[in-house]
């Protein structure tokens, strides 16, 4: 139960994240800045998360995670409402801060009370669920923020996240359980853990995989339209099929357990490394673009949750602080990614050509991963579970 209340939690943070995108002009408008100005509302949105939530992970290492996990909550809640209240840029923004901060903590509580809240061999699909409130977020969430903004006003779709958002919080005061947390040992002890290789290491793979899918997804509506020649409303209809995708990944990762993830690992990435090699010739016909799309959405969301189990795992007492420096490493390659493909499309080439450019790093990701899977296999690294800690309902 806690497990689907957390991917509802996750489904609303996730919402708050790029629910602005398609209301950008509505918000330039009425708020009386150009384009470019709104737009840092999504820019300044990622800095805070990658920067903030691991030095608010650290700050608020020794406190319970249950109530740690209601207060973010309600953090997320004071954000998101004071967003659709927000009278000028300057409020906007400084909630918007705000909302970061609580999804870059957010994560890493959560990600901590899901893997606490199952037996050892069930914390693959603790964290899975987690991870397909993100990809509901990207399919649904935003794109019917998108359609009540238009039709209702930019406020209304930031009041729909509050909505969410309280519907989560409700069910995190009624269902979440009462973590025994052992706290953490300290900022110094935290830090302790990236000096280890296979945290470092995961890391990397987090970056230079997501790196290549995101490269790749960024564009992927354009070039349905233009390449494979999709109508505007088939183009919506295929990118369900990418969410479609997502669930089924993030399902098959969750039957792993902890202890074989380094092993199966470089499976999902070597099928996303092909795929994007593939995908200029796959999207030439539309039954094969849509295959395309769907293998994207399910290798890409079977890697995530394997890789962010398995560094809580390697990170021992500073589980909560990796998992949000993981979310971190995420927003670098969502970053990176788009710039990545911009940069093909300046350089003349055509949306056939991004995600092969995209495979590059994706491969990258696919060797690092081997070598944690060498690693864990010679015993230089433990194959070991995420800290499951005692819990009792409250």
């Amino acid at each position: 139960m806690i497990a689907l209340v957390l991917m509802l939690c996750a489904f609303a943070v996730g919402t708050s994240e790029f629910i602005v995108v398609g209301v950008l002009p509505e918000v330039a408008a009425d708020l009386d800045v150009t384009l470019p100005t709104a737009g840092l509302l999504v820019t300044a949105y990622a800095v805070s998360v990658a920067v903030g939530g691991p030095v608010l992970t650290v700050l608020t290492g020794r406190l319970p995670r249950r109530s740690l996990l209601i207060a973010v909550m309600v953090l997320a809640l004071l954000a998101a409402s004071a967003c659709a209240l927000a009278g000028d840029y300057t409020t906007l923004m400084a909630a918007r801060m705000v909302a970061a901060l609580s999804q870059g903590l957010f994560f890493a509580v959560a990600s901590q009370v899901a893997v606490a809240a199952v037996p050892p061999e069930k914390q693959t699909a603790a964290i899975a669920k987690v991870v397909n409130g993100v990809a509901l977020s990207t399919i649904l969430g935003i794109p019917v923020g998108t359609l009540v903004g238009q039709n209702y006003g930019w406020r209304a779709s930031f009041a729909l996240v509050a909505a969410l958002t309280l519907i989560g919080l409700i069910g995190v005061a009624l269902g979440a359980p009462k973590v025994e947390h052992e706290p953490d040992a300290g900022v110094r002890a935290s830090l302790f853990a990236f000096g280890k290789r296979t945290v470092l290491l995961g890391l990397l793979t987090t970056i230079l995989s997501f790196t290549g899918m995101i490269t790749a997804f960024t564009y992927v509506a354009p070039a349905l339209r233009d390449v494979t020649g999709f109508s505007p409303a088939w183009v919506t209809g295929v990118l369900l099929v990418y969410g479609l995708g997502t669930m089924v990944g993030s399902t098959i990762a969750g039957r792993v357990r902890p202890g074989s993830i380094a092993k199966v690992l470089p499976i999902p990435l070597i099928g996303l490394t092909v795929l994007l090699l593939a995908q200029g010739f796959l999207l030439e016909t539309k039954v094969t673009a849509v295959i395309a799309v769907f293998v994207l959405g399910a290798a890409a969301f079977a890697s995530g949750p394997l890789l962010h189990t398995f560094l809580m795992g390697q990170a021992g007492s500073a589980a909560g602080l990796v998992a949000s420096v993981n979310i971190s490493a995420f927003n670098v390659a969502a970053a990176l990614g788009p710039m990545i493909g911009g940069a093909v499309i300046a350089g003349g080439f055509g949306f056939q050509w991004i995600a092969a450019v995209g495979a590059v790093p994706t491969l990258l990701g696919v060797l690092v991963a081997l070598v944690i899977s060498r690693l864990v296999r010679r015993g230089a690294a433990p194959a070991t579970e995420p800290n499951a800690t005692t819990y009792a309902h409250a």
